[in-house]
Protein backbone atom coordinates (compact mmCIF):
# COMPACT_ATOMS: atom_id res chain seq x y z
CA UNK A 1 0.00 0.00 0.00
CA UNK A 2 1.41 3.48 -0.70
CA UNK A 3 0.92 6.77 0.57
CA UNK A 4 -0.77 9.66 -1.22
CA UNK A 5 0.23 12.36 -1.79
CA UNK A 6 -1.09 15.11 0.72
CA UNK A 7 -0.43 11.89 3.15
CA UNK A 8 2.79 11.81 2.42
CA UNK A 9 3.19 15.62 2.57
CA UNK A 10 1.88 15.72 5.79
CA UNK A 11 4.43 12.84 7.34
CA UNK A 12 6.96 14.87 5.36
CA UNK A 13 6.32 18.53 7.20
CA UNK A 14 6.15 16.04 10.56
CA UNK A 15 9.34 14.64 9.94
CA UNK A 16 10.84 18.82 9.07
CA UNK A 17 9.47 19.53 12.04
CA UNK A 18 10.78 16.62 14.65
CA UNK A 19 13.95 16.84 13.07
CA UNK A 20 15.21 20.35 14.68
CA UNK A 21 16.60 20.38 17.85
CA UNK A 22 13.39 21.52 19.78
CA UNK A 23 10.85 19.14 20.14
CA UNK A 24 8.42 19.16 18.41
CA UNK A 25 5.51 21.51 19.16
CA UNK A 26 1.98 20.64 21.04
CA UNK A 27 -0.02 22.73 18.16
CA UNK A 28 2.67 20.34 15.54
CA UNK A 29 1.75 17.34 17.42
CA UNK A 30 -2.05 18.18 16.80
CA UNK A 31 -2.42 19.54 13.84
CA UNK A 32 -0.36 16.52 12.50
CA UNK A 33 -3.10 14.30 13.65
CA UNK A 34 -5.83 16.56 12.55
CA UNK A 35 -4.57 16.06 8.90
CA UNK A 36 -5.11 12.59 9.10
CA UNK A 37 -8.65 13.02 10.81
CA UNK A 38 -7.85 12.16 14.13
CA UNK A 39 -8.71 14.76 17.48
CA UNK A 40 -6.49 14.04 20.17
CA UNK A 41 -6.64 13.22 23.13
CA UNK A 42 -5.83 9.34 22.24
CA UNK A 43 -8.00 7.32 24.94
CA UNK A 44 -8.44 3.23 25.33
CA UNK A 45 -11.75 1.72 24.32
CA UNK A 46 -13.88 0.31 27.63
CA UNK A 47 -14.75 -2.68 25.09
CA UNK A 48 -11.92 -3.71 23.42
CA UNK A 49 -8.87 -4.67 24.95
CA UNK A 50 -5.97 -3.04 22.92
CA UNK A 51 -8.20 -0.56 20.65
CA UNK A 52 -6.84 3.13 20.51
CA UNK A 53 -9.71 5.69 19.86
CA UNK A 54 -9.31 9.58 19.14
CA UNK A 55 -11.49 12.40 21.36
CA UNK A 56 -14.58 11.58 19.40
CA UNK A 57 -14.57 7.57 19.85
CA UNK A 58 -13.07 6.37 16.28
CA UNK A 59 -10.48 3.70 16.12
CA UNK A 60 -7.30 5.03 15.73
CA UNK A 61 -5.60 1.56 15.62
CA UNK A 62 -5.52 -1.56 17.79
CA UNK A 63 -2.57 -3.41 19.51
CA UNK A 64 -1.97 -6.88 19.02
CA UNK A 65 -4.73 -7.36 16.31
CA UNK A 66 -4.10 -11.25 15.93
CA UNK A 67 -4.12 -11.83 19.74
CA UNK A 68 -0.65 -13.28 20.15
CA UNK A 69 0.00 -11.68 22.87
CA UNK A 70 -1.81 -11.68 26.35
CA UNK A 71 -4.15 -8.91 26.93
CA UNK A 72 -2.17 -7.61 30.21
CA UNK A 73 0.06 -7.46 27.13
CA UNK A 74 -1.80 -5.37 24.74
CA UNK A 75 -3.62 -3.13 27.40
CA UNK A 76 -0.03 -1.99 28.51
CA UNK A 77 1.46 -1.76 25.40
CA UNK A 78 -1.67 0.10 24.04
CA UNK A 79 -1.66 2.67 27.06
CA UNK A 80 2.29 3.47 26.97
CA UNK A 81 1.38 4.37 22.99
CA UNK A 82 -1.69 6.58 24.50
CA UNK A 83 -0.17 8.21 27.00
CA UNK A 84 3.63 9.10 24.74
CA UNK A 85 1.35 10.89 22.03
CA UNK A 86 -1.21 12.60 24.40
CA UNK A 87 2.09 13.81 26.21
CA UNK A 88 3.66 14.70 23.47
CA UNK A 89 0.52 17.19 21.97
CA UNK A 90 0.21 18.77 25.60
CA UNK A 91 -2.56 16.80 27.03
CA UNK A 92 -0.69 16.15 30.23
CA UNK A 93 -3.68 15.63 32.80
CA UNK A 94 -5.37 13.36 30.52
CA UNK A 95 -3.54 10.31 32.66
CA UNK A 96 -5.38 6.92 31.36
CA UNK A 97 -5.44 4.80 34.36
CA UNK A 98 -5.65 0.82 33.70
Amino acid sequence: MSIGTPHREAIEAFNAASAKAQSVSHRTMRTSFLDQNVELPLHLSDDDVGVVLDAHGCDVFTVDVNNERPDEEALAIALFIVECVNEAAGFTEEKVDA
